[in-house]
């Protein structure tokens, strides 16, 4: 019977460690309002995933990074697999957004890696040094599967090693509750394989499939169900969504139409 007891008492003290709110409650937008309606934000202590056959994941990334840092006030540790980090779009971006670039940039905590073994050691052994030491508000991971496509690279290696990293970012999205987003785009257009694009769903929290079509972006939640086609515009364009406060429709979300 002790034992029985024991054991509902283990049950129940899980239940209500489980349950245990977040430290920090965070929610990410991107400030595109379709894309947002569709994913419904990156949110703290979850792991999503860009499941992209094209570049925009990376110019996502580039605004998800600028929002994190000026949204929260803290830095974001980005773990670079394939050299796709821009310094002069985080300008452009700074300049469209009216941020000071020099503040945003000097808390961009970036690590390239340009081998699969690089890679696995900057995330399965000194990621969680990182974020101990700059306790970033997000983590990005970009071109997470480029590396491990090398035709050297033996298929049970790099399912072995992308294995590790993707618990290892897993666990410590969770223990240190930041928004983490893994970006699985490849420079040279090789897809990575079924096995290894299964590895990063089953360590996804959220996913966003990305699709390129001849008259935009097929943008996909697969979990949800849900799709949109995107028309993305160059970051010095503007679009009427963006314009929102006043009456004069300066800073606001809709142009006012006259008296």
């Amino acid at each position: 019977m002790e034992a029985k007891r024991d054991a509902a008492i283990d049950r129940s003290l899980v239940q209500v460690i489980e349950e245990e709110p977040l430290l920090h409650e965070r929610v990410l937008d991107t400030s595109i309002t379709q894309l947002d309606e569709l994913v419904g934000g990156f949110r703290a202590s979850k792991v999503a995933l860009l499941d992209s056959d094209n570049s925009y994941s990376s110019t996502l990334m580039h605004l998800l990074c600028v929002r994190a840092i000026s949204q929260f006030d803290e830095e974001v540790v980005w773990i670079d697999g394939g050299n796709v980090v821009n310094p002069y779009s985080i300008s452009s971006l700074c300049k469209r957004l009216r941020l000071d670039k020099r503040d945003i940039l000097s808390r961009v905590n970036i690590s390239r890696a340009f081998t699969a073994y690089q890679l696995v050691t900057l995330i399965d052994e000194k990621l969680e040094e990182q974020v101990k030491r700059s306790t970033p508000c997000a983590v990005i991971v970009s071109s997470i599967t480029e590396l491990f496509l090398d035709k050297d690279m033996k298929w049970m290696e790099a399912h072995q090693l992308l294995r590790r990293c993707v618990e290892a970012i897993s666990r410590i999205t969770k223990d240190y509750e930041t928004i983490t987003i893994v970006s699985n785009d490849t420079h040279h257009h090789a897809r990575p394989s079924p096995a290894l694009t299964t590895l990063l769903y089953d360590g996804s929290d959220t996913v966003l499939q990305i699709r390129g079509r001849r008259n935009g972006l097929l943008l996909r939640s697969p979990r949800k169900d849900k799709d949109i086609l995107f028309l993305p515009v160059p970051w010095n364009q503007a679009t009427l969504n963006e314009f929102r406060g006043d009456s004069y429709g300066k800073d606001g979300p809709d142009i006012p139409i006259g008296p």
